[in-house]
């Protein structure tokens, strides 16, 4: 019906009520469903603050003095911009690999963050990355201009590219141009198409 009370708050005589009535299962059913409002709204700002770094670590490395000027990328130069993001972390786990004890585990922090710096890259090898759309002019203009509020993280657009290794090569244009020229000849003179 329409009188369910959904918060602990409105709930009337809370102070009052014996364990086992049905003022009990409604505080009980409010208390669950606050509870899982706040692990849902934990959780999507955790996915929040995790995108919104991605977009600070691409804000920050467009804005660097020798790139100031470039207005857009191309997918080539997305996929080395990808590659720079993979490699960030590869000096800090160089150190802890250096510092570490062998025959002794590692920290439980420089564990998780070795873990989730090669998930990372494996997933960019398996499926790509999502970044911002710097092949976009006025993409790349929203990036610079923005001020790294988690909030408006969404008025980014984002598109996959995978890393340099990983694109597909393109077939040099003027090479293709004289095999089918060469071939044609060949057609020509012999009356065979070569194929």
């Amino acid at each position: 019906p329409n009188n369910k009370r959904k918060r602990v708050g409105k709930i009337k005589g809370k102070e009052k009520a014996h364990p086992y009535s049905r003022k009990a299962r409604q505080i009980s059913r409010a208390m669950n469903k606050e509870s899982q409002i706040a692990r849902t709204k934990e959780e999507r700002v955790k996915v929040a603050m995790a995108h919104g770094q991605k977009q600070v670590w691409f804000r920050d490395r467009i804005n660097e003095e020798d790139l100031l000027e470039q207005k857009s990328w191309t997918i080539e130069q997305l996929a080395k911009l990808v590659d720079d993001y993979l490699q960030r972390n590869d000096e800090e786990i160089e150190e802890i690999e250096a510092g570490r004890v062998k025959g002794r585990a590692l920290a439980p922090k420089d564990s998780l963050f070795m873990q989730v710096t090669e998930t990372e890259k494996k997933e960019a090898k398996l499926g790509g990355i999502e970044v911002p759309d710097l092949t976009s002019a006025f993409m790349v203009k929203t990036l610079r201009s923005w001020d790294g509020d988690v909030n408006s993280v969404s008025t980014i657009k984002l598109i996959n590219c995978k890393p340099s290794d990983q694109q597909p090569k393109r077939r040099d244009m003027a090479a293709e141009k004289s095999a089918k020229s060469a071939e044609q000849a060949i057609a020509q003179v012999t009356g065979m198409v070569v194929g």
